[in-house]
């Protein structure tokens, strides 16, 4: 792919400036910097910019499809890469631990009532058993991107609401993954026990390998790098062990995220922990992280939405309830009391990934229709939209980490 290197650079002005704008804006409405990035995305995307391009005759600000755009989607990539990294590393590994139990009863709970009633409504409206199964589970995911840089915002990730509202959204997209593997094998009439545990062990594999030898090994290596008379060794190393975390998730057909989260908390307990925190932040919220909320905005077409049925509504309220409610009854059996018990549900609102992933594939298979694609696309806008509001207002008085 041939790219004009002017062309990326006029995209990275535009993205950089569009974010931080609207940044702002949202900090003047006391709304977390996501709504503002994802939101400006929107408006300078086809959805708007492009709109008003067309009925004017011009070329369109940002083209989502054009070289340029593609090559800022990679850009956005490393962003959400880097922000579950920075999320592991600012982890209490303590608390994170205390807080799995309660992650385990939100993320089922949150998941058996979530596609319970994606596939109760798909199939009372007519559609078959395979594709309501893909409705369930475009609602069972969960966007941990949203989440973990909304409870960011909000000063939120490092108290106990926080810790489980993050667990119980890693364990959502590992569990989504398997979901997608069977109906993956249900759709293409290649579904087998055998290979649904070869992915089972790949995973159990690499976590397990991750996690003991990453804490055996990497503290110690960063210390050592740290001794060496080479500039910014320890950031290098790091960033080198993240990339391939990342890499190795892919290949065992989990979210590069995943890997990218564990990376971070393999280092969370190493001495330069908080050093590279300080630097990794700077890289990323002046450059990556922005980047991904508004590409994912940019990516928005609304006028994919106009020929939706009124079920669309129907569907989003469904994925609007299902994760604060189903969610919410989780935290209630881990031990959470009413109030929080809903600031998990609502913590636990938004899709994103996950759920365009499995809709994709659906779509591929043919057993996704253009209707409910552009369905989930409008689950995605809304949740992403409405989780970092709902979430300022579920915290609001309750005390910031």
């Amino acid at each position: 792919m041939t790219v004009e290197f002017s062309s990326v650079l006029l995209y990275l002005a535009i993205f950089l400036i569009a974010a931080k704008l609207s940044a702002l804006l949202a900090a003047k409405l006391k709304q977390p910097g996501v709504f503002g990035e994802l939101l400006a995305g929107i408006l300078i995307g086809p959805s708007i910019a492009g709109w008003m391009s067309e009925q004017l005759g011009l070329p369109p600000l940002v083209e989502p499809a054009s070289e340029a755009g593609a090559f800022i989607g990679v850009f956005a990539d490393i962003g959400i890469v880097l922000l579950l990294f920075l999320a592991g590393l600012s982890v209490d590994v303590d608390q994170l631990r205390a807080a799995g139990k309660a992650a385990i009863y939100v993320a089922i709970s949150g998941i058996l009532m979530a596609f319970g009633l994606g596939f109760g409504v798909a199939s009372l409206c007519g559609w078959s058993s395979l594709q309501a199964a893909f409705v369930g589970a475009v609602l069972a995911a969960t966007s941990v991107g949203i989440t973990v840089r909304t409870l960011m915002d909000v000063h939120q990730l490092h108290t106990r609401v926080g810790m489980t509202i993050l667990g119980a959204a890693v364990l959502d997209d590992i569990i989504g993954i398997f979901i997608l593997a069977a109906l993956a094998g249900i759709s293409l009439g290649g579904f087998s026990l055998g290979g649904f545990g070869k992915l089972a062990g790949l995973v159990a594999i690499f976590l397990v390998l991750s996690i003991y030898v990453g804490f055996k090994a990497m503290p110690r290596l960063l210390t050592r790098a740290a001794k060496l008379p080479v500039e910014e060794m320890t950031l290098s190393v790091a960033l080198a062990f993240v990339f391939l975390m990342s890499m190795f998730a892919e290949k065992v057909e989990l979210a590069a995220i995943t890997g990218a989260f564990v990376a971070g908390i393999v280092l969370s307990r190493a001495p330069v922990a908080d050093a590279l925190t300080n630097k990794l932040s700077t890289i990323g919220y002046g450059l990556f992280i922005p980047l991904f909320f508004v590409e994912m905005g940019v990516r928005t077409n609304l006028q994919a939405l106009w020929g939706v049925s009124v079920l669309a509504l129907g569907i989003v309220g469904v994925a609007i309830f299902d994760k604060v409610a189903g969610c919410g009854i989780g935290a209630l059996i881990g031990g959470f009391g009413p109030r929080d018990s809903v600031r998990i549900g609502v913590g636990m609102m938004p899709r994103a990934e996950v759920a365009l992933i499995i809709a994709s594939f659906g779509a591929k298979a043919g057993i996704v229709t253009s209707e409910l694609f552009s369905i989930t696309v409008m689950i995605v806008l809304v949740t992403s939209l409405l989780s970092p509001v709902m979430t300022r207002q579920a915290f609001r008085g309750r005390q910031a980490a």
